[in-house]
């Protein structure tokens, strides 16, 4: 039995209809969150230096100039997560330069900036390299290091709790079919408390994403689609709207999101499609860094 049964379980062992719960369910999303603070299993490392395979270079941008390397996830470590293909082991490299990222216009020119490397067990790894391009005044820079220990815990989407007015219809219709909703929701919080969490210093990997402005599903709707219904009423285009996120949604997941260290209004987060993830094709990963002030 997965936490997602575990929940279906509990909902209807508490008098909730099961066709109510089934809807419910599929809202819940559960996610690995990492923090430095003991508690739970030691899964990786922010900041320091990265053991990349032998032979392989420093990752740079297309100038040569390295991608400060930013934080390493030990996969076999991470607990297992509802709908989460992780690798079962090997490590998790990512390298991000947050300020490039935050410049570069559109969606594929910010991935020059970022990137993310799968280290698969049993690889000969070395201490990483860090070159600094000829003829620069640029400094290394090393992230601050500190260790990460990792639970599971369940996340609901934050439109549950919001007025109506910026609701779609097909939400609107959502919430009068789950009237146990509170209810439900008091259940998920019993079942998987949350932990406590400051964003600069901690990990989330799968749930939904983290967002102080547009989230990342906003920006890969179908910009075409969206334009055809420009003539439709506001009602008809928020429908449309929701749609769009929710097929992205089902398509991607956050593979981490975290602060990046000494910017304290920067997150980093990266999203794969589920397939490219199941597959390892992390060279598929697309970066999404925002700037939240």
């Amino acid at each position: 039995m997965n936490e997602r049964d575990q929940f279906r379980r509990a909902a209807i062992e508490q008098g909730v209809p099961e066709d109510e719960v089934a809807r419910f369910a599929e809202l819940i999303r559960f996610q690995v969150h990492a923090g430095q603070r003991a508690g739970g299993v030691h899964a990786g490392r922010r900041g320091g230096r990265p053991r990349l395979p032998v032979g392989m270079p420093w990752p740079t941008c297309s100038e040569g100039f390295p991608l400060p390397f930013l934080l390493r996830l030990d996969c076999a470590a991470l607990p297992r997560v509802p709908d989460l293909a992780l690798p079962a082991d090997g490590t998790l490299l990512f390298f991000l330069d947050q300020e490039s990222a935050r410049d570069a216009c559109g969606i594929e020119a910010e991935q020059e900036f970022a990137r993310v490397v799968y280290v698969p067990a049993g690889a000969e790894t070395a201490d990483g390299e860090y070159v600094v391009p000829a003829d620069t005044d640029m400094e290394p820079f090393l992230a601050p290091e500190h260790e990460l220990y990792a639970g599971l815990q369940a996340e609901l989407p934050d439109w549950l709790d919001r007025s109506e007015e910026w609701l779609s219809a097909t939400q609107i219709q959502l919430l009068r079919d789950m009237p146990h909703r509170k209810e439900m929701s008091a259940l998920v919080e019993q079942l998987w408390p949350e932990r406590n969490w400051h964003l600069p210093d901690d990990v989330f990997i799968g749930g939904y994403t983290i967002s102080a402005q547009d989230p990342p599903e906003v920006r890969m709707r179908d910009r075409d689609r969206e334009r055809q219904a420009g003539s439709l009423t506001r009602e008809e285009r928020m429908v449309i709207q929701y749609e769009e996120q929710q097929r992205v949604m089902r398509e991607w997941v956050p593979l981490a999101q975290f602060g990046v260290p000494d910017e304290e209004y920067v997150n980093a987060r990266f999203l794969i499609r589920h397939d490219d993830l199941a597959a390892r094709r992390f060279d598929r990963v697309l970066s999404f860094c925002e700037f939240t002030e």
